[in-house]
């Protein structure tokens, strides 16, 4: 750890720091709406973002929520899984030849039995390009869950829709092949960063991690590190794809204050 951070320290020129938000930056929380970044973190990702050449957030939220918990100016953002992009101080782009399949997620969402989610103690987050369908708070969260990949998930799919596992969350999306590693790489190539640090806390940031393996191995980056934010929720398997972990929101933002010194 200590050498990844010399190492980033010494080649600020180089280097792209990118962070997850949702149990990296922000505490898990049983609402997810109710979910904050601290203030001390939004203050060295700010400080993070005039060191070196880029630093910013990619999440599964949509972008305006990004927006919300992150007001940093100047840092890059990825928003709704990939689907939204923006470099530093820009504004948010989706995705080309997206519209059509996100036609078809609002309609799956329109006869999507909102009565039947709350019987169970699930809820839904439509979040515009995508919806996530929550159940952290349910009575009984892991039938809950099983339910919604026995029910639902074969009929987003059926309905022409791609669908993901969060923590405690079914996410929904439009059937484009695009996901945190997408959006990391257009952040970063657009940047022109050799060098890229990323910090996630679960499956879909082995997306971002598979991407940054995949530029080093093409030239396009020189290094690459791949932190977990590790925590009770993250599984072995996760945990065996990460260079280096920490632990959890209290951990990253000890990274960061060594990165920031």
């Amino acid at each position: 750890m200590s050498q990844m951070i010399t190492h980033l320290r010494d080649h600020p020129g180089q280097s792209a720091l990118l962070f997850d938000i949702d149990g990296v930056l922000a505490p898990i929380v049983p609402n997810a709406a109710d979910a904050r970044v601290p203030d001390e973190a939004l203050a060295l990702l700010s400080a993070l973002a005039d060191r070196y050449l880029l630093a910013g957030v990619i999440s599964g939220r949509g972008m305006a929520d990004v927006d919300r918990m992150v007001p940093v100016p100047g840092i890059a953002r990825g928003g709704n899984h990939g689907l939204e992009v923006a470099g530093p101080g820009g504004r948010a782009h989706g995705v080309p030849g997206a519209e059509p399949a996100a036609r078809r997620l609002r309609e799956f969402v329109g006869v999507l039995d909102a009565e039947a989610l709350a019987s169970r103690g699930a809820w839904m987050e439509d979040k515009g390009a995508s919806v996530s369908l929550h159940y952290r708070g349910a009575p009984d969260p892991s039938a809950t869950g099983e339910w919604l990949r026995a029910e639902v998930r074969p009929a987003a799919i059926a309905a022409g829709l791609r669908t993901r596992d969060g923590k405690m969350i079914l996410e929904l999306l439009p059937d484009v092949q695009v996901h945190k590693g997408t959006a990391l790489a257009a952040i970063v190539a657009a940047a022109g960063a050799r060098r890229v640090l990323y910090v996630g806390d679960d499956h879909t940031d082995a997306d971002a991690w598979r991407a940054m393996r995949e530029m080093v191995a093409n030239g396009q980056l020189d290094h690459a590190w791949c932190v977990l934010a590790d925590g009770p929720e993250v599984d072995a398997q996760l945990r065996a794809q990460a260079d280096e972990a920490v632990p959890g929101t209290d951990g990253a933002l000890a990274l960061m204050r060594a990165l920031a010194a």
